[in-house]
């Protein structure tokens, strides 16, 4: 309860479509910590209406209104907290130390707005472990406030358009958000997110001025990255205007460029996806996926003890580095490594390595010091070469 409005505190608003899989964990995990749960389905078929009922305390089903933005919005209107939290089906804040954390910040602060770092977990399989993204998630109850965009919708605007003293602030918080929806399979995933190519190309071609051309052209490529429509993708990402992209949002510019860089690997072009990586290293040196795609394409262009220096270096700034947008999912850099020393004839290193076990900081920090060790011996032969 917010003590001095007599309104609730929180509220949690949910926009919701077929989420029966993981939407009890959601709402579980939040129940103990939240005054109101805000529930609106926009036309589920798998049974998440009755997930929803037993936990809401405002549920309603809607018609699909062709925007993310008009039915957030219409969530937002229902709830009564003093402060709103967003989260959607497929994600959850598992840590019960960080609802307190939220709470006590809230009540204490009295923020205009908050942002949490939301965690988008991807595939086992995958080289980079997830997308770490700091997002406006918590936010005022008032009516200014409110979301924009058809598909990526955004409520940043109207915070900042709110914020009007020098005592409103927006605080970031150490709460994490575990978002799933990218863990599924590639079939699950390119079902749910064909839904909104059309609502995203109309975004794109009625964008309002060069921030807005650029954002949407960089959300369509990753659209079309996750569609597999390579040739689509590079075909928007080759005309956006990254200074605009980077003036609004640098990590926007840099995930644009590294989309850039797989597809172009996937199309297996790698001299003009080491273009794209020059241009990740121009924005920041501390993303170690930046060194990892380098030392992919680097080898592609059969320039071998350049590409093993960079996926080894990959390794070392993937343990270095506190902060990043995409940490590396440490297994699958070791079998990359490893099938990287296979493919350029160094099978006893990669017998080497195979045998070596991460499963601790401890023997990640030895296999480290092992890969410097190699990439000194690489240095030390290719100067030796050289001079010859």
């Amino acid at each position: 309860m917010d003590q001095t409005s007599g309104r609730p505190l929180l509220s949690l608003c949910m926009i919701v479509k077929n989420e029966a899989e993981h939407l009890e964990t959601c709402l579980r995990l939040a129940r103990p910590h939240v005054d109101e749960i805000v529930i609106i389905d926009t036309g589920s078929t798998d049974g998440t209406q009755d997930i929803a009922r037993r936990y809401a305390d405002v549920f309603e089903e809607i018609e699909w209104p062709h925007s993310f933005a008009i039915a957030r919005n219409y969530s937002l209107e229902r709830a009564s907290g003093t402060y709103i939290l967003v989260l959607d089906g497929d994600e959850y804040i598992p840590d019960p130390r960080h609802w307190t954390l939220l709470r006590q910040a809230l009540t204490n602060q009295k923020p205009v707005a908050a942002r949490i770092c939301v965690h988008n977990v991807l595939p086992a399989s995958e080289v980079i472990a997830a997308d770490v993204l700091w997002q406006e998630r918590v936010f005022l109850n008032h009516p200014s406030i409110r979301y924009e965009g058809r598909v990526h919708n955004q409520i940043i605007k109207s915070i900042l358009k709110f914020i009007n003293t020098e005592t409103d602030k927006i605080l970031d918080l150490n709460v994490d958000v575990v978002h799933i929806g990218y863990a599924h399979d590639r079939k699950k995933i390119k079902s749910k997110y064909i839904q909104r190519l059309e609502l995203l190309k109309n975004e794109f071609e009625e964008a309002s001025d060069d921030i807005e051309k650029a954002y949407f052209g960089y959300q369509l490529a990753v659209l079309y990255y996750i569609l597999e429509e390579y040739e689509k993708s590079i075909s928007v990402l080759d005309i956006i205007d990254y200074n605009a992209l980077f003036k609004a949002n640098p990590q926007n510019a840099f995930y644009a460029l590294f989309i850039g860089s797989q597809v172009l690997l996937k199309l297996k072009k790698p001299e003009k996806a080491l273009v794209y990586c020059n241009n990740m290293f121009k924005i920041t040196k501390q993303e170690p996926i930046a060194y990892f795609v380098t030392g992919v394409a680097l080898i592609m262009q059969k320039q071998i003890e350049n590409g093993l220096l960079m996926l080894i270096e990959s390794f070392k700034v993937n343990n270095m580095t506190h902060y990043k947008r995409f940490p590396l999912n440490v297994q699958a850099l070791k079998n990359a490594l490893i099938n990287a020393f296979k493919h350029v004839g160094l099978h006893e290193l990669a017998h080497q390595l195979e045998h070596k076990a991460i499963n601790s900081n401890e023997q990640i920090k030895e296999v480290e010091v092992w890969l410097e060790k190699i990439k000194t011996g690489i240095i030390l032969k290719e100067r030796q070469r050289m001079i010859a």
